[in-house]
C-alpha cells in the first residue's frame, strides 16, 4: 500500500541499518520505539503516486486545452463556415424559449422583456413560461400579460423542472427550442446567433457562450478563471466535432429530435449526449453571448457544484456507448478528458497532498518536487479559506480555495451518486 512503512522495533535489524550503515541517508527519523520506517521501495511508490497525482490534474486542468489547441490548430470550425451565408427572413425557424421557473415574481418581468427584446422575426418568437408549481406570484404575472408572444405552461403538480421541461417541449410546435432560466440575460442577438448554426442539417444542438458577470469575493474570481477555460475548451472541442456537453441557461436543440429526458438529470447533460448519440453535431456558438452571475458565496458555489456533479455523473454514464473510445473515438476522448476524469480530479488531489506532504521527510530531488508543491498549494489553500470572510483580495490565495471548494463538491455529488441518491426537484 502506498506509503506503508514498517514499525521499528527495539533491536530490529531495521533500526540498526536503518543508522548503522556509512554514508546512508536515514529514512526516518528518531520517534521512539513506535516510529514508522520507510524502506526505499515506500519512496518510490510514494514518488510515483505523487507524480501521477499532479500531472493528471495537470492534464486535466490544462493539458487538455492544451493537447486541443495543438490538434485544432490548423483547423477552421464550421461555425464560420455557418456564418457565409445570411438567411432569409422566411426560412427563420420558429423558435420557443424555454423558461422554466420555481416562485421567480422578483425576476419574471424583467427575464421576459428580455427575452422578447432580442433580434428576431415578428411571428416566430415565443416565451413559454413552464412553471413548476410556482406559489408566489410568477403564474399570475404570466397570465396577466395578455401578450399572445408569452404563454404559460403549469404542470398540474409540481414534478420537478425536468419533467416540466419534458411536458411544456411535448405542447409547443416551434422547432427550435431554447432552454434557459430566470437568472440568465441574452444579449440582444443571442436568438439569431444559436439558431443560425441550425442552417447545417447535420446540427442537431447548440451551446451558447455564456458569461458570468463580475462578482466581490475570493470565489467567484477564481471561478471566473475557471469558467474563461471551460469555454475555450468547449470551443475547440466544437472545431473538432467533438462537443458533447452544454450550459441549461443557453442551450438549443431541434425539437424533432428532442426526447424526453429522464426527471433526475438536467438538460445540460442530457440534450447534448441525446444529440450527438443520434448522430448529429454539438456547436458551440461563441457569438451567442447570454449572462448570469458567478457565486460570491462559498455554501452556494459548494451545493451547485455538488448537484451538478450529482446528476452530471448519472447522467454520462447513461450514456456507454458514448464513452466507448472504439465506437465514437473522439466524443469518448472528450468525455473522459473534459468530464469524468474532471470528476475524478478530487481522487487525484487527496493522493498528490497526501503523498506530497509526507516525501518532505526524506525525499530528495525530483522525489521532493510534488512534495513542496503540495505545501505551497496546501498552505495557500488554507489562507484562501481564513481570508474569504474578510475584504482583502488576494487572487492566488482565493484560487487555491476555491479550487479545493469546488473538488470538494465533487467528491460529494459522487459519491452522492454512487450511492444512488437522486434530485428532482430544487429550488
Amino acid at each position: 500500500m502506498v506509503g506503508a512503512g514498517r514499525r521499528r522495533t527495539p533491536g530490529s535489524s531495521a533500526g540498526r541499518n536503518a543508522s548503522s550503515v556509512p554514508g546512508e541517508r536515514a529514512s526516518w527519523k528518531a520517534r521512539g520505539d513506535d516510529a514508522v520506517v520507510f524502506g526505499p521501495g515506500d519512496e518510490l511508490s510514494m514518488t510515483v503516486c505523487a507524480w501521477v497525482a499532479f500531472l493528471m490534474l495537470f492534464y486535466v486542468y490544462l493539458g487538455y486545452f492544451l493537447l486541443l489547441k495543438a490538434i485544432a490548430r490548423n483547423k477552421r470550425c464550421d461555425e464560420d463556415d455557418a456564418r457565409e451565408e445570411e438567411m432569409e427572413p422566411w426560412r427563420w425557424p420558429r423558435v420557443s424559449v424555454l423558461l422554466t421557473v420555481y416562485n421567480e415574481e422578483d425576476k419574471i418581468k424583467k427575464r421576459i422583456e428580455n427575452i422578447l427584446s432580442c433580434r428576431y422575426p415578428r411571428g416566430l418568437l415565443e416565451v413559454l413560461v413552464a412553471s413548476d408549481g410556482s406559489t408566489d406570484g410568477t403564474d399570475s404575472y404570466v397570465r396577466a400579460l395578455g401578450d399572445k408572444r408569452v404563454r404559460l405552461y403549469r404542470p398540474e403538480k409540481r414534478v420537478g423542472k425536468t419533467d416540466t421541461q419534458n411536458q411544456a417541449v411535448a405542447g409547443t410546435d416551434s422547432e427550435i427550442i431554447v432552454f434557459t432560466d430566470a437568472d440568465t440575460t441574452f444579449d440582444p442577438g443571442f436568438i439569431e446567433e444559436i439558431v443560425r448554426p441550425f442552417r447545417q442539417k447535420d446540427v442537431g444542438g447548440v451551446d451558447g457562450h455564456l458569461l458570468f458577470t463580475r462578482c466581490d469575493g475570493a470565489v467567484s474570481e477564481s471561478q471566473g478563471f475557471y469558467w474563461s477555460l471551460e469555454l475555450r475548451i468547449r470551443s475547440l472541442e466544437s472545431c473538432l466535432g467533438w462537443l458533447a456537453v452544454g450550459s441549461g441557461a443557453c442551450l438549443a436543440v431541434r425539437k424533432s429530435i428532442f426526447r424526453p429526458m429522464v426527471s433526475t438529470v438536467g438538460e445540460d447533460c442530457l440534450v447534448p449526449l441525446d444529440v450527438v448519440r443520434q448522430g448529429y453535431r454539438m456547436i458551440h456558438a461563441r457569438n451567442a453571448i447570454a449572462y448570469d452571475r458567478m457565486p460570491s458565496d462559498s455554501r452556494r458555489e459548494f451545493r451547485t457544484r455538488v448537484r451538478m456533479t450529482l446528476r452530471n455523473w448519472q447522467g454520462t454514464w447513461m450514456y456507454p456507448d458514448l464513452l466507448n473510445p472504439v465506437r465514437h473515438p473522439g466524443t469518448a476522448f472528450a468525455l473522459w478528458s473534459h468530464k469524468l476524469l474532471r470528476w475524478m480530479s478530487p481522487l487525484f488531489l487527496l493522493l498528490w497532498i497526501g503523498s506530497g506532504l509526507p516525501l518532505l521527510a526524506y525525499g530528495e530531488g525530483v522525489a521532493a518536487i510534488p512534495g513542496w508543491l503540495a505545501l505551497v498549494f496546501s498552505g495557500a489553500a488554507v489562507m484562501g479559506w481564513l481570508v474569504q470572510k474578510s475584504s482583502l483580495d488576494v487572487p492566488a490565495v482565493g484560487f487555491a480555495y476555491s479550487f479545493c471548494l469546488a473538488n470538494l463538491g465533487m467528491a460529494v455529488g459522487v459519491i452522492r451518486a454512487l450511492s444512488g441518491r437522486q434530485i428532482t426537484t430544487y429550488r
